[in-house]
């Protein structure tokens, strides 16, 4: 199983998400090997240190162009999502509404971001 190779077409949107292997769970009562894709890592929460953002236009509030705009990717958009709680990211943030953003250097020191 640590020799196992997955690929994912690049439109996937799990392209970019890590694969774990070799991680035993128990199955109908059998212990067996899986790959598992996903984060497994805490969720990022809220916190004191995050920067403050009021949506001021309707286009602006697209979670990947504010990644862009803070971090630099437009790849980040779950973490504003996740500390946000937004449940849809194709809607965003509404225009007045005000968002949390976590900091360049909390992400770099979760792991999340190299700065």
């Amino acid at each position: 199983m640590a020799n196992a190779r997955i690929e994912l077409s690049p439109y996937s949107m799990f392209a970019n998400t890590p694969a774990y292997q070799d991680v035993s769970v128990e199955i109908e009562g059998v212990r067996q090997n899986v790959i598992v894709f996903g984060m497994m890592v805490d969720a990022v929460v809220a916190d004191a240190s995050d920067t403050l953002f009021r949506v001021p236009q309707a286009a602006e509030g697209r979670l990947d162009l504010i990644s862009q705009k803070y971090y630099g990717t437009p790849e980040l958009w779950w973490v504003i999502a996740l500390v946000n709680n937004i449940r849809d990211p194709i809607v965003g943030a509404e225009v007045g509404q005000t968002i949390r953003i976590p900091t360049r250097n909390r992400l770099a020191a979760e792991g999340i971001l190299s700065v």
